[in-house]
């Protein structure tokens, strides 16, 4: 098997695991995960994140969002564009600036949210997957637009050097982490991950 059949079996695998959780239970560990990372915020006094909105069976970082609100903390949430699979930064202030995206997926309103520069670094960048492991690897869903996102930001940071890269940390189920992620060159590796466990340092 290659790489991209395991990649395809693998995400199989942690949709249906992700959607045999109750939502009760998704909920209990998205505010367990939240809290994790808003802990995780103030140690490392962070004032700019970037978020990505939940959709179906996602760990849910409305309460991460909404702390991030009241403890002055600018919350950046991405607008995929399907055409080229990149991704737009959007400060977000309400959800009354979200509408509904390319893929069904809440996402800011162009016309009502504030879009940040195009060489804007925020310092924490919280990643969504179906699957992650210990080293850094994470499974996405197959668009690449967090590799990309990556790759822009890389190219930012490198022309400035007052820019400082930010720290790519996952947001997950502790069931989503798995002994090896398949990995290709031009995936993104994450600094560390957050489970109902707390914080993971990745290890590679």
């Amino acid at each position: 098997m290659n790489i991209s059949e395991s990649k395809t079996e693998l995400r199989a695998q942690h949709i249906a695991l992700r959607n045999s959780m109750t939502s009760s239970l998704r909920d209990q560990i998205s505010g367990q995960v939240c809290r994790h990372a808003a802990e995780f915020l103030m140690l490392h006094h962070v004032k700019s994140m970037l978020v990505y909105v939940p959709f179906r069976s996602e760990l849910d970082t409305w309460p991460l969002i909404t702390w991030a609100w009241e403890n002055g903390v600018d919350v950046i949430v991405p607008r995929s564009i399907k055409e080229s699979r990149m991704m737009e930064l959007y400060t977000l202030h309400s959800k009354d600036e979200l509408i509904r995206g390319a893929y069904g997926i809440l996402e800011p309103d162009p016309t009502h949210a504030s879009q940040c520069l195009a060489n804007f670094v925020p310092e924490i960048i919280w990643v969504p997957g179906l699957a992650f492991d210990r080293l850094g690897g994470r499974l996405g869903y197959g668009g690449g637009y967090y590799d990309r996102l990556r790759d822009r930001i890389l190219l930012t940071t490198q022309m400035n050097e007052e820019c400082k890269p930010p720290l790519w940390i996952g947001l997950g189920y502790e069931a989503q982490l798995t002994n090896q992620v398949p990995m290709e060159y031009h995936d993104l590796r994450l600094d560390g991950l957050i489970t109902e466990n707390g914080y993971i340092k990745s290890g590679f």
